[in-house]
């Protein structure tokens, strides 16, 4: 077909779609979207909530665990033991389906009728508050991970030791406060750094040692903002400008900001690709609008997805093939609509899940279609177990059904077969999910929208320790982990814990004066905006996409011009 304008229903912008996306969706049978890419990632982000973990008793075993469900939630949940075991059978849940109600009202029923798991997480020691990790030791309030140890505060840590507040760190050790650094050992505030040591408040380094405050070096040593000193200069240089200090770490930022706005800029990071467009794309073909992704195929409409062949709007997606609108997933092959169908430590296609639509939380299921927090399921609608010909039959009705009797949400917005849940299906209240880091809201702003939200966590009170913060790391005593501090941004409270304060002495880091949730916050912030904006190199003033808007201070040229003068 040709490339066709269509209006977003829900935001009522203009989206275009391309031969290349209506080959896909005939490929996977689906009809185009209605939602623009924006709004549809934000209606799966929705149903995903990392941060938001409360204390609660399992409703099977009365045991207390952490869980992503909080107390006043109107379902069950179940701790992960009991949520496995043979204790209760998710087909004791299944039901008839009406064809006189829609089907999003009927999986909605079954969604919160089902006791839901309290955390994914999977092989892991003494990492009970970590979520959607795996093969965690001594990990705390890391989320969407694998492989690590003593490590917290991380989003995305994979294969990585003694590593705090990081946004994509991989095969790293004794890093801190990075964003979409590899392969790095003590490293400190710095973004796109790869194989570097001994680096801090560094931007775009590879292969670097001994650097503070560069950007854009290649295999240099002992450099302080961009310019070389001699090792005795280089380690005279760090005595007299402690970043143990909080003043000094301020003043220090500052500096380096300067530097890293300095020295031109590739208009996007993509690496051992063709036919891409997006950012921080790796060894990938014809992936479009892609943000994260490694070895990726014929895709479009991703972000933080690895290994994917023939995938379309899916977030947080892993060892995948033929799939559309499946965030938060790993191991699924040809399937549609469907949440957290994870099954840990999947590194195959025929390891997981197949032919799923409509499902959440159904884990090592093959051919089920409306089912919810359930494993091991076949040939199923709605928990529901039928013989294969009677559920492709069913399917078949339902899916026909779906297209004549429409869902309406609270707005007016209407949904048929080929769109992803509503938002206002979603188990989570708005302000708990990752949909908040991306597409922010007010209550107010939620509730005119008839999204769900959550007021739990707004009732706890705190009594705050009547403590100031040293400025200098050496100055903190062990007391510190019985004090409750009070965030400088937000009024939240939290605390230091052990393997943090040790971490800090360890490296010479001055305390956070701001709380996990917004030292996350302030990552995100920094991270460039998933668009794309037109703009001309600024050498050879060659016209060019980049995720750059034309306004900010940034340096930017063509990758030609990028690669001939700083690589």
């Amino acid at each position: 077909m040709d490339t066709q304008t269509k209006q977003c229903q829900n935001c009522k912008k203009e989206f275009v779609i391309e031969p290349e996306d209506f080959a896909f969706y005939e490929k996977i049978k689906v009809p185009a979207p209605t939602w623009c890419p924006e709004c549809r990632e934000q209606r799966r982000l929705a149903f995903r909530n990392e941060r938001a973990l409360y204390k609660r008793k399992c409703d099977l075993c009365g045991k207390e665990v952490v869980s992503r469900v909080s107390p006043d939630k109107p379902y069950q949940m179940y701790c992960q033991k009991c949520w496995w075991s043979d204790k209760w059978d998710p087909l004791k849940y299944g039901r008839n389906y009406d064809f006189k109600k829609s089907f999003f009202e009927q999986f909605k029923e079954l969604l919160f009728s089902t006791p839901h798991i309290a955390l994914l997480n999977a092989n892991s020691v003494n990492s009970e508050w970590v979520n959607q990790e795996t093969d965690d030791k001594n990990c705390y309030l890391n989320v969407g991970g694998h492989f690590n140890e003593d490590s917290a505060y991380n989003t995305y840590e994979l294969y990585s030791r003694d590593c705090f507040d990081n946004f994509w760190i991989f095969k790293s050790e004794l890093c801190y406060e990075n964003i979409n650094c590899e392969r790095c050992w003590r490293t400190l505030f710095s973004q796109n750094c790869f194989d570097c040591r001994d680096v801090a408040l560094c931007y775009d380094c590879r292969n670097c040692s001994n650097c503070f405050g560069c950007a854009c070096l290649r295999h240099k040593q002992y450099y302080i903002f961009n310019k070389p000193h001699s090792k005795e200069d280089y380690e005279d240089f760090l005595k007299k400008n402690p970043i143990s200090s909080i003043k000094n770490l301020l003043n220090l930022k500052k500096q380096a900001k300067k530097i890293w706005l300095s020295i031109p800029r590739r208009p996007s990071f993509i690496i051992k690709s063709v036919n891409c467009s997006g950012n921080y794309i790796t060894e990938s073909k014809n992936a479009k609008d892609c943000w994260n992704a490694d070895k990726i195929e014929d895709s479009g409409y991703l972000y933080i997805v690895a290994e994917i062949k023939d995938g379309y709007d899916c977030s947080s997606l892993g060892w995948a093939e033929l799939v559309y609108e499946c965030p938060h997933s790993t191991g699924l092959y040809n399937s549609k609509f469907t949440t957290f169908s994870a099954t840990a430590g999947v590194r195959n296609r025929g390891g997981g899940s197949s032919n799923l639509e409509y499902c959440h939380s159904v884990l090592k299921g093959h051919n089920c279609f409306g089912c919810a927090n359930a494993r091991d399921l076949e040939y199923s609608v709605l928990n529901k177990k039928y013989s294969k010909s009677e559920y492709h039959a069913l399917v078949a009705k339902i899916k026909k059904q779906m297209t004549e009797m429409l869902y309406k949400d609270k707005n007016g917005k209407t949904y048929s077969y080929g769109e992803f849940f509503p938002i206002e299906l979603s188990p989570y209240g708005y302000n708990e999910t990752a949909a908040q880091d991306y597409y922010p809201l007010s209550r107010k702003q939620a509730k005119e929208k008839g999204y769900p939200w959550s007021d739990y966590e707004s009732q706890k009170k705190y009594q705050f320790s009547d403590y100031k913060i040293p400025d200098d790391i050496k100055d903190v005593k062990d007391d510190i982990l019985e004090k409750v501090l009070k965030c400088e941004v937000s009024g939240k409270a939290y605390k230091i814990i052990p393997i943090e304060l040790e971490f800090y002495r360890k490296i010479g880091l001055p305390l956070p004066r701001r709380a996990p949730l917004q030292r996350h916050k302030d990552r995100m912030e920094l991270l460039p905006p998933r668009k794309l904006f037109p703009r001309k190199c600024q050498k050879c003033q060659k016209p060019i996409q980049t995720v750059y808007a034309p306004d900010r201070p940034e340096i930017v040229y063509c990758e030609a011009c990028y690669l001939a003068e700083v690589v």
